[in-house]
Protein backbone atom coordinates (compact mmCIF):
# COMPACT_ATOMS: atom_id res chain seq x y z
CA UNK A 1 0.00 0.00 0.00
CA UNK A 2 2.94 2.39 0.59
CA UNK A 3 4.44 1.72 -2.89
CA UNK A 4 0.56 3.29 -4.74
CA UNK A 5 0.05 6.81 -5.94
CA UNK A 6 -1.31 9.06 -4.35
CA UNK A 7 -5.20 9.56 -4.72
CA UNK A 8 -4.38 13.19 -4.13
CA UNK A 9 -2.66 15.23 -5.87
CA UNK A 10 -1.89 18.77 -3.99
CA UNK A 11 -1.00 22.13 -4.80
CA UNK A 12 -1.40 25.86 -3.50
CA UNK A 13 -1.47 28.88 -5.08
CA UNK A 14 -1.83 31.89 -2.54
CA UNK A 15 -4.74 31.23 -0.44
CA UNK A 16 -5.83 28.04 -2.20
CA UNK A 17 -4.94 24.80 -1.80
CA UNK A 18 -6.00 22.59 -4.48
CA UNK A 19 -6.43 19.11 -4.15
CA UNK A 20 -7.21 16.87 -7.68
CA UNK A 21 -8.10 13.52 -7.56
CA UNK A 22 -7.39 11.84 -11.24
CA UNK A 23 -8.98 7.78 -10.61
CA UNK A 24 -12.02 6.21 -12.56
CA UNK A 25 -12.99 4.39 -9.51
CA UNK A 26 -12.30 4.98 -5.51
CA UNK A 27 -12.40 1.66 -3.65
CA UNK A 28 -12.23 1.19 -0.17
CA UNK A 29 -8.64 1.12 -0.13
CA UNK A 30 -8.20 4.41 -2.42
CA UNK A 31 -10.35 6.18 0.43
CA UNK A 32 -8.95 4.97 3.07
CA UNK A 33 -5.52 6.33 1.13
CA UNK A 34 -7.21 9.46 0.78
CA UNK A 35 -8.35 10.09 4.07
CA UNK A 36 -4.82 9.45 5.16
CA UNK A 37 -3.51 11.66 2.56
CA UNK A 38 -5.78 14.37 3.78
CA UNK A 39 -4.90 14.11 6.94
CA UNK A 40 -1.25 14.49 6.35
CA UNK A 41 -2.03 17.81 4.03
CA UNK A 42 -4.06 18.96 7.09
CA UNK A 43 -0.81 19.10 9.26
CA UNK A 44 0.82 20.96 7.41
CA UNK A 45 -1.79 23.36 5.62
CA UNK A 46 -0.40 26.84 5.49
CA UNK A 47 -1.77 29.18 8.03
CA UNK A 48 -2.52 31.29 5.02
CA UNK A 49 -4.96 28.82 3.03
CA UNK A 50 -8.74 30.33 3.47
CA UNK A 51 -10.14 27.66 0.75
CA UNK A 52 -9.58 24.35 -0.74
CA UNK A 53 -10.68 23.40 -4.27
CA UNK A 54 -11.65 19.88 -4.96
CA UNK A 55 -11.32 19.01 -8.69
CA UNK A 56 -12.66 15.69 -9.42
CA UNK A 57 -12.21 15.00 -13.07
CA UNK A 58 -11.99 11.44 -13.67
CA UNK A 59 -14.12 9.84 -10.91
CA UNK A 60 -16.86 7.84 -12.29
CA UNK A 61 -17.80 5.53 -9.50
CA UNK A 62 -16.72 5.43 -5.84
CA UNK A 63 -17.42 3.30 -2.44
CA UNK A 64 -19.31 4.16 0.57
CA UNK A 65 -15.69 4.73 2.53
CA UNK A 66 -14.93 7.42 -0.27
CA UNK A 67 -17.97 9.04 0.21
CA UNK A 68 -16.73 8.84 3.52
CA UNK A 69 -13.87 10.94 3.17
CA UNK A 70 -16.10 13.52 0.95
CA UNK A 71 -17.83 14.21 4.35
CA UNK A 72 -14.57 14.11 5.89
CA UNK A 73 -13.33 16.58 3.93
CA UNK A 74 -16.11 18.88 4.40
CA UNK A 75 -16.43 18.99 7.98
CA UNK A 76 -12.62 19.42 8.03
CA UNK A 77 -12.45 22.42 6.22
CA UNK A 78 -15.64 24.14 7.60
CA UNK A 79 -14.46 23.33 11.41
CA UNK A 80 -11.26 25.53 9.83
CA UNK A 81 -13.40 27.96 8.28
CA UNK A 82 -11.91 27.21 4.91
CA UNK A 83 -14.23 27.35 1.96
CA UNK A 84 -14.92 23.91 -0.08
CA UNK A 85 -15.17 24.13 -4.25
CA UNK A 86 -15.84 20.92 -5.64
CA UNK A 87 -15.25 21.07 -9.56
CA UNK A 88 -14.73 19.33 -12.81
CA UNK A 89 -17.38 16.58 -11.79
CA UNK A 90 -18.15 14.06 -14.91
CA UNK A 91 -21.97 14.04 -15.64
CA UNK A 92 -22.21 10.30 -14.18
CA UNK A 93 -20.42 11.39 -10.64
CA UNK A 94 -22.27 14.53 -10.62
CA UNK A 95 -25.46 12.26 -10.92
CA UNK A 96 -24.32 9.60 -8.94
CA UNK A 97 -23.19 12.78 -5.57
CA UNK A 98 -26.86 13.69 -6.40
CA UNK A 99 -29.01 10.93 -5.73
CA UNK A 100 -26.87 10.44 -2.81
CA UNK A 101 -27.42 13.49 -1.22
CA UNK A 102 -24.41 15.58 -1.43
CA UNK A 103 -25.35 18.31 -3.68
CA UNK A 104 -26.66 19.66 -0.64
CA UNK A 105 -23.23 19.79 1.16
CA UNK A 106 -20.82 20.83 -1.38
CA UNK A 107 -20.56 24.10 -3.25
CA UNK A 108 -20.71 22.38 -7.12
CA UNK A 109 -18.69 24.78 -9.36
CA UNK A 110 -20.23 25.29 -12.61
CA UNK A 111 -23.50 23.56 -11.47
Amino acid sequence: MNDAEPVLKASTSGAVLTLAIHQATINTEDALRMQNEFRALLLSLPTKVQAVHLEISEVLAMSSRGFETLLLIHQSCQERKISLTVSNLTPIFHRLISRMGFLRLLKIEGA
